[in-house]
């Protein structure tokens, strides 16, 4: 008899776990196999969504009917407890299954927040094991019908109900299985239909801005930003799996150790949360007249003093925890700034600097989802666990299913409408980042700002951002204040419960008084932290959401991708050939399209054009922030595809036409190419770079702050800087891009000698704007629309009267008109 009540139990018991493990199981296979389970790959997406839709109603009302069937056998289980009929059937045992069971097909019917409700192959599982277990124990019940002393009929109707379960499942069953074979169906879709969703996650391998480079002008597939509110905890988890490695202190045993004890300590704090309401229940009882129970007096107030986060294991776990902490937001954040550093020039060109820099501060989003999850959403649900095993042992299975119920209701309804509540949240982050980027650009933008009258305007736009910002902000706030009253209403539920069903064992001998209290103490226990549980999961979700713009930075990928085998380019000599170099930018019209020079080591080379013809595009080439489509560029004989990056960029020395200083003294922004030279080595590059003593003229001299990119300094004194700059890197191949183009001819004379310093010796690649500049260069070549049309000296070009000729007469003569203009 025992032996049968147990079968049953365990059969009941094992009924909604079932479903809810095949479901977990089922989508974790998913997962890790990447099977994907009602999408696919589709050219008739409205096709697919249609038999979808269809397909999703008739499973829809079909699950409607298994809630009375469920409601029918809990009634009628119910009814057969309150007789004390059947003292072989486990009658709570039952009703906490089912109820388990109806709960779980309550919350399929709910709306789904993101969009039309669709079954999934895992809901199909977990109805092949729903069918699998109804039929179980309708054969128990059938078999051992004898041996349950309740009422044939009820058994009867039981088994009937079962029966009828059965048929909807099996009917749910075969429209899914239908479904999946009308989506997959060759004859029903095109090719394209038949393809996984998966298939094309690995498109795009260079990243966001990389350029083309493959040689071939192919149209890459955009990856769509994933959706959160979308995702899975496992989507979630393989998107934030990149991150992994830095959560892990790996650089420090102490921080290693630190984090065992801080779980220690965890796992202390669980235990003392399960002792606090039993031991009140022990003091409660060991109190009466003449009694004064010391020993039940301390231990109650020292598992108090020891419980919660406020106590003395919390407050030390949370001490412990801080130096761990740090360590995690130090890794996350110096990775993070690191990958954007070695990001290529294409995501830094298209990407606002607000952007990036808002993303790259959400390294504190992860630390604190992951200290959130370990030390507070765990733990809570674990206490759940533990508190629903001692309501079945010491109590009643009532009491298991009151407090499953309450709590299990309040989860989900917690992140039911949290989905909704993540999705505004989501708006307003990007909202609020729009605003923080608007307002960033137009403070960088100040000398923009005020040379066209555009404060109003600027002042405008902000304040349009602050409003939409505003109203994203409005609707977070309401939905807050809905979801504080859902869960409020449900806690409420609950106390009701345990109070009128203790209340009624109580009256009838069945339950005492302290173990009332301990009862209703371990409930409200339960109840404080799941107070904060629906501001924790927001919290999680919001840090998740967050982390995200971090998450994106990390997934980025330079177009420049260093060989496993590159090399270390030796003491270079400074020889430069570009072999047949063809490049273009993210597959538009070619920039460059087979171009082939040499510069000799030592000597001066000048590429000229006009705007367009890729002369820069030469510089970047060789400097590596894009890489050749086809053909090579080689330094020294090296392919500069297979030397080390950093070893390349060090032997050459770059002077750009917009110098940007960083907001600093001079002297730091000197040393930033070589931070071991000496100050007489700074004073003597300064010197060539005919900057020295204007320096000095300075009233901080080498200590003066140069302000935001170098603004307080003029055009000319940026550039000498810049030069200097250069001569203390002491690169043998020199790149000047235009480094004169935009001052005036006193200072370009000035900068002119200071260049021919720099150069002597070295190679040289000069973008020249001004003809004039560059007419003592080894060699001059003239690129129109990416291609060499013109090469020689500047003498050999002018007698070519070719285009050099064409563009050094039009040069000439205006100046010659601006000389021979009266002054007013």
């Amino acid at each position: 008899m025992a032996a049968l009540g147990l079968g049953l139990k365990v059969a009941f018991y094992f009924h909604p776990c079932g479903l809810f493990a095949s479901l977990f199981l089922s989508q974790l296979i998913r997962y890790r196999y990447g099977t994907v389970d009602n999408g696919t790959a589709t050219a008739d997406q409205k096709k697919v969504e249609k038999v979808q839709r269809f397909y999703a109603k008739l499973i829809w009302a079909l699950q409607l009917l298994l809630v009375p069937l469920m409601l029918a056998s809990i009634v009628l289980v119910a009814s057969n407890a309150l007789t004390n009929e059947g003292v072989n059937f486990p009658h709570s045992a039952y009703l906490a299954s089912h109820i388990g069971v109806l709960l779980y097909f309550l919350a399929g019917l709910l709306p789904d927040p993101d969009g039309p409700w669709t079954p999934t192959v895992p809901h199909c599982h977990a109805w092949v094991v729903g069918v699998l277990l109804e039929i179980v124990i309708s054969a128990v019940f059938i078999a051992e019908q004898p041996l349950i002393q309740v009422p044939k009929g009820l058994l009867d109707s039981l088994c009937g109900l079962s029966l009828a379960r059965i048929v909807v499942l099996v009917l749910m069953i075969t429209l899914l299985v239908r479904r999946q074979y009308e989506l997959r169906n060759p004859e029903k879709g095109s090719a394209g239909e038949q393809e996984s969703l998966l298939g094309n996650t690995d498109a795009s391998a260079n990243g966001y801005g990389a350029a083309n480079t493959n040689g071939n002008a192919t149209k890459r597939e955009v990856k769509k930003p994933r959706d959160p509110q979308r995702s899975g905890w496992f989507d979630y988890i393989a998107g934030f799996r990149i991150l992994f490695p830095y959560l892990w202190p790996a650089d420090s045993r102490l921080h290693q150790a630190t984090v065992v004890v801080c779980l220690i300590l965890l796992i202390a704090q669980r235990v003392i949360n399960f002792y606090v309401p039993i031991q009140l229940g022990v003091l409660v009882d060991s109190l009466g007249y003449g009694r004064v129970p010391y020993k039940e007096i301390v231990l109650y107030v020292v598992f108090r003093g020891l419980q919660g986060q406020q106590g003395a294991i919390g407050a030390a776990r949370s001490v412990l925890w801080i130096p761990v902490s740090q360590s995690l937001f130090r890794r996350l954040s110096c990775a993070a700034f690191e990958h954007v550093l070695g990001l290529s020039m294409d995501f830094h060109l298209s990407k606002r600097i607000g952007e990036v820099t808002s993303a790259l501060s959400r390294g504190s989003a992860m630390n604190t989802f992951l200290e959130n999850f370990v030390f507070q959403v765990f733990p809570m649900i674990f206490d759940i666990f533990v508190a629903a095993v001692y309501f079945f042992i010491s109590y009643d299975a009532f009491y298991t299913v009151v407090v499953l119920t309450i709590m299990w209701s309040y989860i989900f309804l917690t992140m039911y409408m949290a989905k909704y509540r993540g999705r505004q949240r989501r708006d307003m982050t990007t909202k609020s980042r729009d605003m923080e980027a608007a307002k960033t650009d137009a403070i960088m933008a100040y000398e923009t700002v005020q040379h066209n009258c555009a404060v109003k305007s600027e002042t405008d736009r902000f304040r349009g951002h602050v409003t939409t910002y505003q109203k994203a902000e409005r609707l977070v706030l309401w939905s807050l204040n809905l979801l504080n009253l859902t869960q409020s209403s449900v806690f409420t539920l609950g106390t009701a419960l345990i109070v009128a069903l203790s209340a009624y064992k109580i009256s009838i001998g069945q339950q005492s008084i302290s173990g009332f209290v301990t009862l209703i103490t371990y409930f409200t226990q339960l109840q404080a932290p799941l107070n904060f549980f629906g501001t924790y999961y927001t919290m999680l979700q919001n840090n998740l959401i967050e982390a995200e713009r971090m998450l994106d930075l990390m997934n980025e990928t330079s177009g420049i991708v260093e060989k496993p085998d590159a090399v270390e380019l030796p003491a270079a000599q400074g020889e430069v050939k570009f072999n047949d170099v063809k490049f273009s930018y993210q597959g538009k019209e070619p920039a460059i399209g087979g171009i082939s020079f040499t510069v000799l080591p030592g000597t001066k080379t000048a590429i000229v054009g006009e705007s367009g013809s890729g002369k820069s595009t030469c510089l970047k080439l060789l400097f590596r922030f894009y890489d050749v489509n086809s053909g090579s560029i080689t330094v020294d004989g090296h392919d500069i595809r297979d030397l080390k990056v950093d070893s390349l960029r060090r032997q050459i020395g770059v002077v750009p036409q917009d110098t940007v200083l960083f907001n600093a003294t001079i002297m730091y922004n000197l040393l930033y190419a070589n931070p071991k030279a000496s100050e007489a080595d700074v004073f003597e590059a300064c010197k060539a770079a005919n900057i020295h003593n204007r320096i000095l003229a300075f009233p901080d001299g080498y200590d003066t702050k140069v302000g935001e990119r170098g603004l307080k300094l003029s055009g000319g004194e940026r550039q000498r800087v810049a030069i200097a700059r250069a001569i203390l890197k002491d690169s043998r191949i020199l790149l000047l891009d235009e480094a004169t183009a935009s001052l005036d001819s006193s200072t370009e004379r000035i900068i002119q000698d200071a260049l021919e310093k720099v150069t002597t010796g070295r190679t040289t690649v000069t973008i020249a704007h001004r003809l004039s500049t560059i007419t003592n260069s080894d060699q001059i070549i003239v690129l129109h629309k990416g291609q060499v049309v013109e090469r020689g000296t500047h003498s050999e070009l002018l007698s070519l009267r070719g285009s050099y000729f064409a563009m050094w007469e039009k040069q000439t003569t205006t100046d010659r008109e601006v000389a021979e203009t009266p002054k007013e």
